[in-house]
Formats: C-alpha cells, sequence, structure tokens
C-alpha cells in the first residue's frame, strides 16, 4: 500500500472515541511518523545537492556536469542568436552522446594495460613539455644581437636560396589623363635626389598606387596585381629591361628596377634575418635543454639515485 494511504488509514481509525482504542492509535501515529521520517531521509539521501563551484549545469550523466561556462568557451565569436542556440543545443547533444559513449567505453575496456600505459606516457610528456616551456619563459629571454645573426649568415649562405626573384626599385600607378605624363616618365627613371623630389610630389597629386623601395628587397609576387604583367617571367630578361611601361584602357604603369636578384640566387641578408632569427632561437632551445638535462642526471648519478641492472658498456 502507498505511504499516503497507509497514514490515511491510521487517521480513519484514530477518529473513534479515546480508550485502549484511542492508547493504541497514539502509539500507530508514533510508528508510522517515524517510518514517514526514515521514508523522507532515504528520499533526501538519493537526492544529494552537487557542489558546482558557482558554475551553471547544463546536462548532466551520471556524475559528470556540463557547464555553461564551459560551453561559452567554445562559442565563437559574433554568433547570431538564432545560430547561437543552435549551437548550444548541438553542443550540448554533442557532449551528452560523447559521455554516455566514454562512460560504456569505459566500463568495457576497464582494466586495459595498453590504455593505462598510453595515459601515463602521455601524462608524462605533457607534465615534461609545460616544464620546458615554464623554463624556457624564465630563461630564454636573452635578444640574439645583430652580430650574431650577420655572422651565421655569412657562414651559411648557402643555406639560403631564393624561391622567386626579387627586384628594388619604384612602382607608380596614374590614370591616363594625369598632366604631366612626360615628365612623369623621366623622373621614375632617374635616381637623384632632385628627381625623387619630384617623383613624390607628382605621386602625391595624381598617383593611384606609389610604391618606393630602392632600400629594401621586394619579391615579384607582391607586386601581382600592382601591375599588368607578369614580372616572374619577365625576370629573365630584367637586365635588358630595367624601365617598364605598361598601360590598360584607364591607366599607366611605371615600374623602374634599380636592383635585381633571381630565383636560385643566395637571398639577400634582409630576407633570410627573420629565417635566422628562427634557426638561432631553435637552436639555442635545444642546447639549453639538452643541458638541464644533463645537470640533472649528473645530480641524480651523485645522489645515487640512477641504478642501472645491466653492464652499459657490453
Amino acid at each position: 500500500m502507498p505511504v499516503g494511504a497507509k497514514v490515511n488509514a491510521v487517521k480513519k481509525q484514530c477518529s473513534s472515541p479515546a480508550g485502549a482504542k484511542g492508547n493504541l492509535c497514539q502509539t500507530m501515529k508514533r510508528i508510522w511518523g517515524a517510518y514517514l521520517s526514515l521514508v523522507l531521509l532515504a528520499m533526501s539521501s538519493c537526492q544529494q545537492q552537487v557542489e558546482h563551484g558557482g558554475k551553471t549545469p547544463l546536462a548532466q550523466v551520471g556524475d559528470h556536469f556540463l557547464y555553461r561556462e564551459d560551453m561559452a568557451q567554445a562559442l565563437p565569436y559574433g554568433i547570431s542568436g538564432t545560430d547561437s542556440v543552435r549551437f548550444v543545443n548541438e553542443f550540448v547533444q554533442k557532449w551528452l552522446e560523447e559521455q554516455v559513449l566514454y562512460e560504456k567505453a569505459e566500463h568495457n575496456v576497464r582494466g586495459d594495460e595498453k590504455i593505462e600505459r598510453m595515459v601515463a606516457e602521455y601524462r608524462r610528456t605533457l607534465v615534461m613539455n609545460n616544464y620546458e616551456h615554464m623554463l624556457l619563459l624564465q630563461r630564454m629571454n636573452e635578444e640574439l644581437t645583430e652580430e650574431e645573426l650577420q655572422g651565421y649568415y655569412n657562414e651559411n649562405k648557402q643555406l639560403f636560396i631564393l624561391e622567386e626573384p626579387v627586384i628594388k626599385g619604384v612602382l607608380i600607378k596614374v590614370p591616363l589623363t594625369s598632366p604631366g605624363l612626360k615628365d612623369l616618365k623621366r623622373w621614375y627613371k632617374e635616381k637623384t635626389d632632385e628627381a625623387l623630389e619630384e617623383l613624390e610630389k607628382y605621386a602625391f597629386r595624381n598617383s593611384v598606387l606609389y610604391e618606393y623601395f630602392y632600400e629594401h628587397w621586394v619579391p615579384v609576387s607582391e607586386l601581382e596585381g600592382k601591375i599588368i604583367v607578369n614580372l616572374a617571367e619577365l625576370s629573365s630578361e630584367f637586365d635588358k629591361h630595367r624601365d617598364i611601361e605598361v598601360e590598360d584602357e584607364e591607366y599607366c604603369y611605371l615600374l623602374h628596377i634599380d636592383e635585381y636578384l633571381l630565383k636560385g640566387e643566395e637571398k639577400p641578408y634582409d630576407l633570410a634575418r627573420n629565417e635566422i632569427i628562427n634557426l638561432l632561437a631553435n637552436k639555442r632551445k635545444v642546447e639549453f635543454m639538452n643541458n638541464v638535462k644533463k645537470d640533472l642526471y649528473n645530480q641524480s648519478m651523485e645522489m645515487g639515485r640512477i641504478k642501472y641492472y645491466y653492464d652499459e658498456t657490453k
């Protein structure tokens, strides 16, 4: 009989006059009161409150919870309201499916030594990598000097080879209706201070595009779309054609090549510099960590913490 029905039966029986039967009813009330207390205690123990640490649960599988704060980190930036609702639903559903699959898999492969070894090795690798990263942040703060970079370049020029032509010069694009095109076509070829001054003033007033790169190398690929010729294909004739003048229906394009290097030649230092920085920085990191490992090994040997159980000389 349900608990509620039993209680009502007791109440009905106890509605009769007092006497021996009334005493019996009082006893029954006390018994059923104690019984109800035990039932409520059991029910409360089955619904224990979970401490979420201030987080807001979205879903639960067994003892595992998905929190809104965890899901929010995966929410794409700038997502619309409708899309965000769809994203949340799909994210929660995926988490639930993966969680129940994980629980089932964990139950069926429990005690698998291979997995335990893999987990232990992965944890070991994570701990070592984090420690190495911490050491590098603390101790690898010395900047490479320009002398070191230049010295490495001079000793290893053969490592740095151009994969495309590079040039120094000037490029200007102006409308065909611009005034003084005759003067412009003279100025852009000259490298005198006077000509460069006139060129810059003209470019300021009339140009659609003006790039001055006499002092640094520019790969020809960076000029694609800025001039209506294929400079990579023309590179074999740069020695004959230092001045390139082309037109379309609207614009005049003028390019003066002051210096050039072809594909397959040694890369100039200013183009190789970032590569050298990465190479030397990585080399320094490797050497630093090798020294750390050797020092730790030697310390452990001196303390007697390392033992060989075979003859390492054979």
